[in-house]
């Protein structure tokens, strides 16, 4: 696996993970780019390479680059893109690490490398070691350097499409952004009724456990599945009036997968 020469274009939550990585991993880790002070000086100590607020402080560290790394939300990637295009070598290759953003926002030689994880505050409990990684790039070369990135944690990897991420990325967003939305609502149903809201520790574990072996669809249960209209009704009259019509549409969509009308 190949060692390069990065800079990194932002500091949040995924910069502080995949930056020390890539580091352990045998990465030069340049310079830190942020737009503040609050978080390009943190990240920059922990690295032990200089920091700034602006691209044009890093300006050497860029010209020099192998691998500029554009870790920013998704709205400002075509603009951040487009200031670097300039400052950095012909063969420096440009990564951005959105499940969502189209390659064509960087210029070639570009990668995509998406960890398949949520970064967020409490995700920590989750080890970055051996997360599945989609790869995406504009030639053979790149498709190296994203290998090289995605090596530092060792993770499945998977190449794939611009059409292929998209399709990855709406199934993470259901199968995390979503489910944690309606576990939020459930834990609300159990505190509205002074009920611990560690209640469904037990019956989570066994839904992602099961989730795992990747045959969700053949463990699904549920009044929904069998069609106990008594329970669904009961359960509605319990919702708050915002979500009635959510269940009512999950619980038919759950019935027309499971027992499909005859032809």
């Amino acid at each position: 696996m190949a060692k390069h020469r990065i800079v990194l274009v932002g500091a949040g939550q995924v910069s502080s993970e995949l930056g020390p990585a890539w580091q352990r991993g045998g990465h030069e880790l340049l310079h830190v780019v942020s737009r503040t002070d609050d978080s390009a000086r943190p990240l920059g100590e922990l690295l032990g390479c200089p920091w700034s607020t602006n691209l044009s402080e890093a300006a050497g560290a860029l010209a020099d680059a192998q691998v500029v790394v554009v870790a920013v939300t998704d709205a400002i990637i075509p603009e951040v893109a487009d200031a670097i295009s300039d400052m950095v070598a012909a063969d420096c290759t440009l990564v951005h690490l959105s499940g969502a953003t189209s390659l064509d926002h960087l210029r070639a030689p570009a990668a995509v490398v998406w960890p398949v994880r949520s970064f967020n505050a409490k995700a920590h409990s989750v080890p970055l070691a051996q997360t599945p990684t989609v790869l995406e790039a504009t030639s053979d070369a790149a498709m190296r350097v994203a290998h090289d990135l995605a090596g530092a944690w060792s993770g499945r990897v998977t190449e794939a499409t611009g059409d292929q991420r998209t399709a990855a990325h709406l199934a993470a967003v259901m199968a995390d952004n979503y489910a944690n939305h309606m576990l939020a609502e459930a834990q609300h149903v159990l505190s509205q009724r002074q009920l611990p809201t560690d209640l469904l520790r037990n019956l989570v574990h066994g839904l992602t456990q099961g989730g795992l072996q990747g045959d969700a669809r053949e463990r699904q249960t549920g009044p929904a599945k069998r069609g106990d209209e008594a329970t669904l009704a009961r359960h509605r009259a319990l919702l708050p009036e915002d979500m009635r019509a959510l269940y009512d549409t999950l619980a038919k969509h759950i019935a027309s997968r499971h027992n499909p009308p005859s032809t």
